[in-house]
Formats: C-alpha cells, structure tokens, sequence
C-alpha cells in the first residue's frame, strides 16, 4: 500500500485547460402539437486538471455557455369553453398559430467536475472523462421570430359565428415578442469528454475530440402559461412537459502543464 501510495505521488502531472466547445443543442420534451428543433451551443471552458497515476485522475473548472433552440408550429388548437363564459353560452377556442417559431437563448456559468482516465504515448494521449455539472443561469431569452398566434372565439348550433380583435375578451393577434423564460435557478447534468492530446513540442499540448451533456432537471420552473401566447416562451406553457437540454459537439483547446512531481513527465521543458 505505501509503495502505490508513493507511486502515485511520483506519477502526477497537474495542467490547466483551456478549450473551446461547439456543437448542437437539443429540447428534449413530447409537446401537444407542434415540433421543437435544435439549435447550436458554444461554450468556453477552463479546466484544472491532475492525473494522480499515468492513467487516472480528476478534473474540475469553470465554464460559460451559451444555448439556442427553436419550437415551430402552424396548426389550430381548439378547446371547448363551457364553465362560466364570457358570452354566457358555451364556444370554443381557437388558437391560431400560422407559421409560428419561437427562439430560445441562454447564457450559463457552468462548474462541471469529473473523473477522467488516459492512454498515454509519446506523442498522443488519448482521454476519456464523465462527470456532472452544476449550471447557474444568467439570461435566458425568447422571441417568436416568425409567423403569428391568433384567438378566435367559435359558437357553433344555431349561432355560427366567429368573433376576433377583441382584446378585452382575450381575442387578438399577435406576431413578434420577446421576453424572459421562466428557467430553474440551479440546472445540472452529466457530461461525457472523449478527446486526443497532441504533444508537438514541450510548448505546445494541443486537445481535440469530442463532448456530450445530458440534463438532470426541468429546465424551466412552470408550464402554466395558456397555449404559450401570453407574453410568455412555448417552454413555460401548458403545451410542453419536461424540458431537458442535451448538447453534443466537438472540443479544440490548449493544456498548460503546471508544477510536476518528482517523476519528469512529457511536458518538461515547457516555460
């Protein structure tokens, strides 16, 4: 015990990370009707990062993300109105949406902690790491970018009418909007690292590979809003379930070697 104890003293290499991560993101959520699309997210992160043997250690830094998404549809709900009417009679509700999308934007400070594992050579390093991340949103952002929603009023039997632009009773059109999502203040998910360390020189360690991150939670904090027409994101409406941020991309960055141990590693000569 005392001599692997001594070994993995000998065999530490510390680094710090730098990388820049881009890809696609994607909602995960079963809406009523319409289709969710992905978007795109880009993130900068810095990463400590300390191998206590040649093949394993850990990992734990900083990062801030940014994520896009967008919701299209161009279909009519209908729902019946019958219990305390505006109208005294029963009707129904049409919501309108013609052409409709909706995009999504937010900013996150990221704190994902891992462990990771290495097939060192002498001039590749292959690495692989899993983690979780704790994210904090900053802003968090949508605007329906295209198309319109309309309420319409219906009274079917003997009646056969249908009213519209009457905003005091709910019936109106509207087209570009933008607001706040009502997001979870705390947001966490697990991630995955898979990525090739190239050792040109004692100078210059560059990364490449690849990145996955699967959330945990809700991303939003409520669905109450109706049909998501009032002032508010699709995602809080009573259209959308579960809301879950998955994002998968490729990685490019620069390791800084910092103090080694006593055993020299692959980075010596490197000021």
């Amino acid at each position: 015990m005392l001599l692997f104890l001594t070994q993995m003293t000998f065999a530490q290499d510390k680094m710090f990370n730098i990388s820049v991560d881009g890809g696609v993101e994607i909602l995960k959520y079963s809406p009523e009707i319409g289709e969710p699309k992905p978007g795109g997210c880009v993130s900068v992160e810095c990463q400590f990062q300390q191998f206590l043997t040649n093949n394993f250690g850990y990992g734990a830094g900083a990062a801030i993300s940014y994520l896009t998404a967008n919701y299209y549809i161009s279909e009519t709900i209908e729902t019946p109105i019958t219990d305390e009417t505006d109208a005294g009679i029963p009707y129904t509700l049409r919501t309108i949406f013609d052409d409709f999308n909706e995009k999504q934007r937010s900013f996150l400070v990221e704190a994902p902690v891992g462990l990771y594992a290495r097939v060192p050579s002498k001039y590749v390093h292959f690495i692989v790491g899993a983690g979780i991340k704790v994210g904090f949103p900053i802003v968090a952002k949508y605007d329906y970018s295209r198309g319109t929603v309309e309420t319409r009023a219906y009274f079917g039997d003997d009646i056969e009418a249908e009213l519209k632009n009457i905003p005091q009773h709910g019936l109106y059109k509207q087209g570009t909007n933008a607001g706040d999502i009502d997001v979870n203040r705390l947001q966490l998910s697990l991630y995955a690292d898979l990525m090739w360390r190239f050792i040109f020189n004692d100078a210059t360690p560059i990364h490449f590979g690849a990145y996955f991150s699967y959330g945990l939670n809700d991303m939003v904090s409520n669905h109450d809003a109706t049909m998501g027409i009032s002032k508010n994101s699709i995602l809080n409406s009573t259209l959308t379930d579960k809301i879950v941020p998955i994002c998968i991309g490729l990685k490019l960055g620069l390791a800084i070697p910092l103090e080694k141990g006593v055993k020299r590693s692959i980075f010596d000569g490197f000021r």
